[in-house]
């Protein structure tokens, strides 16, 4: 459960270092009934993509006749002020939208991305918002109210299906960020808003009896409430807001928390999942009638526009049982629209790899945004850590690997629109000026688009937006249009001057031209972005990976350097005695017999190579299997060996004692290779792992038997 994972180097994890469970490698063979249980790493429908986040507010004003959402009078109501960093600018769909033609330089919106080389753009919520609450308005979209339909700020319903039917024509894919663990804030407390812990008070059915709302299974009744017993708190809503929300069921006040605000800082486990987050009605997720409302009102956005897949805002927050229950009825519509593939990542800033994949293990999303990746590869290219860091960040991505899950699905990005850009981190985080600054800040996007997980781009870091005051938050959503903000008139673009009264539009530039030039390198060479990525070198100011092109069994080399001179470096690789084409970067390169090979990358930059010849064949595989229980989450780390440097993948399978039939636990296609099995009491059971190498070859170890006991 997520409550039970051990952060990394915790005194919890120190004193359950001891192993629990080691077992003795064994020899391989060939057993036809388990050779036949291997099956591919698997790739997320969006691994081969690459993303454009936008603001939709910020990007481009298409109607100017929308800006007020067709109200007049005061601020409160409107939310329009441009001149604000805190209220609405004007930026619509029909902005985004835009002339619907890549051909056309002109064309600012979809056309500009298709351009550009992505493939799918992903926008802030459109959803009917409380326009403004407090001092701030909801430009962002996320305080929704009704989620049935778009807000008028940014639209009409004609609108979107115009936005909708562009990006169809243009190939893009379209994901919608979406909100399932509150609402606008609409519901207030007579008792004032501290959290109340489940300790001082139960939830209570309409009749008095105190239950606890995670017992309830899907599809279940779900208890009858009472405003003034059942909560912590007692809620009220004020007229004006009395039927504002949609689905209409979300105006039962019973059908939220109403526990008060999570306190930050002292809040952990389930005060983070019932507490109201800044203020924010907080649903009661573990509500059937909730989940199903929410899966049909989302649903309606794929059936009726056909959108590709959601973005889901604060998914740490709600129940641990809720996506097992919400997901399967989106997907269920979405294959009903047409649209298998259909998929979803979750957004939870946790920079522990171990805590962030139970997102995905425990919780059972299809991805997630990869915060650790944002963390240390932020502080790579500001050259705050080593490549070791990076080397070690990827080795933990076995944690994300299960039958339908690994790190070749997660969305990697170098900042966002609460943290900030990468522009800010490296103005502020490094030395560099000029076009120092410039060449890191390319440099990371090499990192983003050449390393494995599916790459989001911020909308602004393309024209070099940096960001003013600490550069979070309000301080890093600037306008793609002209801006009515002082403070964003002035500040520091990486590679230009700052932007005046101009358009982002109007300049051309070094970062965007980049970022067409790695996506044209992706989109030709498909192993840069779904092949599996094997670590080779991770030293000082280097970090190199293989790349592999299964299919045509070639290997690409990836190489980067934050060092300001060039650095050499002696990198193994899979294809030895092979002369190495340059993609990217420096020229040429061969490996010697042992496939080895002396690399110079150049300062601040990278280096892309590929292999002019085939891996060689390999002998006979083997493999031999381990399990031990893991100190850091409590997992069983199931391990496999593998003798050789062929490209393999492993499969591992497991069936409990006594039964038939075995289960694929995941596979793994880059080394160290490794499955981590959640524990059970009273469980034992049989684990197997099979090999499958380059040229298809199998070779399967023999079972070995552990419990899988959790720790005491």
């Amino acid at each position: 459960m997520w409550n039970r994972v051990v952060r990394f180097g915790s005194a919890v994890a120190a004193g359950a270092a001891a192993v629990l469970v080691s077992l003795a490698v064994s020899p391989a063979v060939a057993d036809e009934s388990l050779t036949s249980l291997a099956v591919p790493a698997v790739r997320s429908p969006i691994s081969s993509d690459t993303f454009y986040f936008v603001m939709t507010d910020r990007y481009a004003d298409g109607d100017p006749g929308n800006n007020t959402g067709g109200r007049t009078g005061p601020l409160e109501t409107t939310g329009f002020e441009p001149a604000s960093d805190a209220f609405y600018h004007g930026g619509d769909l029909a902005g985004l939208t835009g002339r619907c033609d890549a051909s056309d330089p002109a064309d600012e919106g979809l056309g500009r991305l298709k351009r550009l080389g992505f493939t799918a753009v992903w926008i802030t919520p459109p959803f009917v918002q409380r326009t403004v609450q407090g001092s701030s308005a909801a430009y962002h979209g996320y305080w929704f109210l009704d989620i049935t339909k778009p807000d008028p700020h940014v639209g009409t319903e004609a609108d979107f299906a115009a936005f909708m039917g562009c990006a169809k024509k243009l190939g893009l894919k379209v994901f919608l960020d979406v909100v399932v663990n509150h609402t606008a804030d609409v519901i207030s407390y007579k008792e004032g808003n501290a959290y109340v812990p489940l300790a001082k008070a139960p939830y209570r059915t309409a009749t008095g009896r105190p239950f606890n709302p995670w017992r309830f299974t899907a599809g279940s009744a779900f208890p009858r409430l009472a405003p003034r017993r059942s909560f912590a708190k007692t809620p009220r809503v004020d007229a004006p807001f009395a039927s504002a929300k949609g689905p209409a069921v979300l105006n039962e006040v019973t059908r939220y928390h109403n526990r008060g605000d999570i306190a930050w800082g002292s809040c952990v486990g389930r005060c983070e999942m019932d507490g109201d987050f800044s203020g924010l009605d907080d649903l009661m997720t573990e509500d059937w009638t909730v989940v199903k409302a929410l899966a049909d009102a989302y649903g309606e956005w794929i059936t009726k526009y056909g959108v590709d897949g959601f973005r889901i805002d604060t998914a740490k927050h709600v129940d641990p049982y809720f996506f097992g229950r919400w997901l399967p009825l989106v997907n269920q519509t979405a294959a009903a629209a047409g649209k298998p593939s259909f998929t979803s990542f979750g957004e939870a800033w946790l920079t522990d790899t171990a805590q962030l994949s139970e997102l995905m293990l425990a919780r059972q999303l299809p991805s997630v945004l990869d915060f650790p990746y944002q963390d240390t590869v932020r502080k790579f290219v500001s050259d705050q850590v080593t490549g070791r860091s990076l080397a070690l960040l990827f080795d933990d991505d076995d944690y994300y690997t299960s039958a339908s899950t690994n790190a070749y699905g997660l969305t990697t990005f170098l900042g966002n629109h609460d943290m900030g850009r990468i522009g800010f981190f490296l103005a502020t985080g490094t030395s560099a000026e000029g076009p120092a600054l410039l060449e890191r800040d390319v440099l990371a996007h090499d990192v983003l688009y050449l390393t494995r997980g599916v790459p989001v781009v911020y909308y602004g870091d393309e024209v070099g937006m940096t960001g003013s005051g600490d550069g979070k938050d309000k301080n890093a959503r600037q306008d793609m249009f002209p801006t009515e903000v002082a403070a964003w008139r002035t500040e520091e673009r990486v590679g230009g001057a700052p932007i005046g009264s101009n358009s982002a539009f109007s300049r051309a530039t070094p970062i965007e031209a980049h970022i067409g030039e790695l996506a044209r390198l992706r989109s030709e060479n498909p192993a840069l972005s779904s092949g599996p990525q094997i670590t080779r070198y991770g030293d000082g100011s280097v970090f190199a990976a293989s790349r592999i092109d299964v299919a045509a069994r070639t290997e690409y080399l990836v190489a980067f350097n934050t060092a300001d001179e060039a650095v050499s470096a002696s990198i193994p690789t899979s294809t030895p005695s092979a002369a190495w084409s340059s993609l990217r970067g420096a020229g040429g390169a061969v490996t010697d017999a042992a496939g080895k090979m002396s690399l110079s990358v150049p300062a601040r930059s990278s280096v892309v190579l590929k292999a002019d010849s085939t891996l060689p064949s390999p002998g006979a595989p083997a493999v031999s299997v381990t399990a031990a229980q893991d100190a850091v989450t409590g997992r069983y780390k199931v391990s496999a060996t593998v003798p050789g440097a062929d490209p393999s993948s492993v499969t591992f399978v497991m069936r409990r004692k006594g039964a038939a039939n075995w289960t694929v636990l995941g596979t793994d296609d880059a080394r160290p290779f490794r499955v981590f099995v959640p524990p059970a009491r009273r469980a034992s059971a049989e684990i197997a792992a099979v090999v499958t190498d380059s040229v298809g070859q199998r070779a399967s170890s023999p079972p070995i038997t552990t419990g899988l006991s959790p720790f005491s």
